[in-house]
């Protein structure tokens, strides 16, 4: 296992896109400004619409972004894995978290908070620079998903949470990890809703289900389902 310390963490974070090309005296100033932090699964890191908790960097773990709706029903925005950065706008607007973030599972994260990047990108504007992409890429993903709650019906959004979840059917889901509840986040809809569809899912072939696991049995039948064609797949991308 490795031990994550300040040293190490400068070559580490000097792989991560954003980071890349600064030179090494600069990647060390922006590392000793924050902390590296370890987080149980089931935490979250910060919440939705409190104080900006900071810019992190995942460097091992599973973390998911979601928002809640209106009746408190959750809605996973994206699902983001290592190495990667994530909420970086309300650092750079200084307002509240844009959404929540919860530990899928046990991770490593390295922070700083908004006070100390915003010094940090005075000193070093290719940092304030270098997040417009990030955010122009999170946008993009986005606009992706709006355009499946307008033009895509439930049984089509559930069959895309499939396509990816499975690996493009490559792999069995574990439905103790994504029950109803979970999958219904993914969709943007409601549990009631995730069981309708399986159901039909599986009336036509494409999937078989029971208790612990769904396997993909027409993985271009799912394609068919999803309303995508198969080279134009592009859900819950990690990056």
């Amino acid at each position: 296992m490795i031990a994550y310390t300040n040293e190490n963490l400068v070559n580490r974070l000097a792989n991560v896109p954003h980071f890349k090309g600064m030179p090494i005296n600069a990647i060390k100033d922006i590392v000793y400004a924050g902390n590296i932090n370890h987080h149980k699964a089931g935490t979250i890191l910060f919440q939705e619409g409190a104080p900006c908790g900071g810019l992190f960097v995942l460097f091992t773990g599973h973390v998911h972004l979601y928002k809640l709706g209106i009746q408190g029903q959750e809605s996973i925005i994206t699902s983001i894995k290592p190495v990667i950065m994530f909420n970086e706008v309300p650092v750079l607007d200084g307002g509240s978290n844009t959404v929540s973030a919860l530990a899928v599972q046990d991770c490593v994260t390295w922070c700083i908070s908004c006070e100390n990047f915003h010094q940090l990108m005075k000193k070093y504007p290719q940092l304030g620079t270098g997040l417009l992409m990030t955010m122009a890429s999170r946008n993009r993903l986005l606009f992706n998903r709006y355009e499946d709650l307008f033009s895509r019906p439930v049984i089509a959004r559930v069959a895309k949470v499939i396509i990816y979840l499975s690996e493009d059917g490559t792999k069995p889901i574990n439905r103790y990890r994504y029950n109803n509840q979970k999958l219904a986040a993914m969709a943007a809809t409601v549990p009631e809703a995730i069981s309708r569809s399986i159901k039909a899912v599986k009336n036509e072939g494409a999937i078989d289900v029971t208790r612990g696991e769904l396997k993909v049995l027409s993985l271009n039948h799912l394609y068919k389902i999803a309303m995508i064609e198969v080279m134009d797949f592009r859900y819950y991308p990690q990056n």
